[in-house]
């Protein structure tokens, strides 16, 4: 179908105010729900404003359900990993288990409905005003200054007023419609990091799969990485129960080939992502499944996202199917879900005060005005095809993240925080994972909440205030 040229014009319309809020964060996903939670500790009247139908974006209703979180993500993020572990729904009870042997990170897997669930009860216990089905449409702006967020609903388009406003769309949209600056995808030819689509498999019988691997050790994780068989045990099986990495499957994936011939397409979905990655879940007989692998997508494209979802469901399905048929342990396995949201990794970056920088990286960068630090390591997934790039910290090695990048640049009261902080691309790849986010989302609320009862604009807060509510550690020896 081709698109049609013609245009209409709309009729201007009077919109009502919905709410007058101290704080308002457009986006739901860990970012936002963090920036949300410490708005309202900090005594701000906060709403948050989100798209789908329940709080922690990749981490709920995109099933990315693991999180890697260390010792150092004091607050919002251990608190959020405990609760979950005092009721059995995240891996081990505790907040810390071991590292991970394969990605020597601290991972905890989580059940996403109960997370979901939590985060709802942590927002509604700080009366937090959450609108879910809500997107954000346009804003209200008096030169450099958001006075109201336009946001669209059943209710239809409706205003919300506020002092301070956080945008953790993940694409910044809020910072877009205001105007701001941004960048998106690479330099020389635009184009993001590849996307996946989450799936979770149920009814898989784990030690079949493990006494599988034990006889084909070419099934494991490849690089040198791998966790052995008994491993992968003892963290299913233990008490508590640890994050396992799980697969590859690439000696079967060679050995099915030779035995039947694969379209280019299904070549290309089982080779993309280094085999199929298949991580354990609170649930002992259920795993998550993180392989398909969606290119040369632009995530801000109504058409590009509806492709991309359509080719997502498509590999899941084929990856599930591959399994069932081949793979030990899978054999009455049925899928039982596929996440409602793409994993995005990429779309805009919005520029701010200051852009964090592959070179702050790389030299390990300390900011005297930082508000958290991060040890996650570079991981960029060739817009293109194969191949993941991959950097990463030595141990006691960490970068700090600096105050002015969350500061949209040009404007007055606006900040951005999770995937569309201002940082370049490969800056970027490093911090956008879960706890990350959590923690950027605890500092922008807390620094919010302190310019509204200050009654200061965002960039004369004391940030020395600010790093002793929110990292702690920068005056620890």
């Amino acid at each position: 179908m081709s698109e049609i040229k013609q245009k209409y014009y709309e009729e201007g319309r009077e919109l009502s105010v919905l709410y007058s809020a101290d704080v308002v964060v457009a986006g739901g996903g860990s970012a936002g729900f963090a920036a949300a939670l410490a708005a309202a500790r900090n005594n701000a009247k906060t709403v948050i404003i989100e798209r789908e139908y329940a709080m922690g974006g990749i981490m709920t209703t995109g099933l990315m359900a693991k999180v890697a979180i260390e010792p150092y993500m004091e607050g919002i993020p251990t608190e959020v990993m405990m609760r979950l572990g005092k009721d059995k729904m995240a891996i081990p009870p505790c907040a810390f288990p071991p590292k991970c042997p394969v990605t020597e990170m601290t991972e905890v897997p989580v059940d996403p409905e109960a997370t979901k669930k939590l985060l709802d009860d942590m927002l509604l216990e700080e009366n937090v005003k959450i609108l879910y089905g809500s997107i954000v449409a346009g804003v209200i702006k008096e030169g450099g200054t958001i006075k109201g967020v336009i946001v669209e609903s059943k209710n239809g388009r409706q205003v919300i007023e506020g002092k301070v406003f956080i945008d953790a769309t993940g694409d910044g949209d809020l910072s877009a419609h205001a105007g701001a600056e941004y960048q998106i995808g690479r330099e020389e030819d635009g184009m993001c990091s590849a996307s996946t689509l989450m799936f979770r498999i149920g009814n898989v019988d784990i030690e079949a799969l493990i006494q599988h691997l034990e006889k084909h050790p070419g099934d494991l994780m490849r690089g040198g990485r791998n966790m052995t068989p008994q491993q992968i045990r003892e963290c299913v099986f233990g008490n508590p129960p640890q994050y396992a990495h799980i697969g590859g499957f690439n000696e079967t994936i060679r050995r099915v080939a030779t035995e039947r011939s694969f379209s280019e397409w299904e070549w290309s979905v089982l080779s993309s992502r280094n085999g199929i990655l298949v991580m354990n879940l609170p649930n002992a007989n259920q795993v998550l499944v993180n392989t398909s692998r969606i290119l040369g997508k632009n995530a801000i494209d109504v058409h590009d996202i509806t492709d991309s979802m359509l080719e997502g469901r498509k590999q899941c399905w084929f990856i599930h199917e591959f399994l069932k048929n081949y793979v030990p342990g899978f054999e009455n396995a049925f899928l039982m879900d596929t996440a409602s949201i793409l994993g995005i990794r990429e779309t805009r970056r919005i520029t701010g005060d200051y852009m964090h920088t592959t070179e702050d990286f790389r030299k390990r960068i300390k900011f005297d005005d930082a508000i958290m630090k991060n040890t996650d390591s570079i991981e960029f997934h060739n817009p293109k095809g194969e191949g993941t790039a991959f950097e990463r910290y030595k141990d006691g090695e960490y970068e700090e993240i600096s105050y002015r990048s969350i500061l949209v640049k040009g404007l007055t009261n606006a900040m951005v925080i999770g995937r569309c902080f201002s940082a370049d691309q490969l800056a970027l790849s490093c911090n956008r994972s879960i706890g990350f986010c959590l923690s950027m989302g605890q500092a922008a609320g807390t620094a919010a909440a302190m310019a509204v009862d200050g009654g200061t604009d965002i960039r004369s807060i004391s940030v020395i205030e600010l790093q002793k509510k929110v990292y702690p550690q920068k005056f620890q020896s």
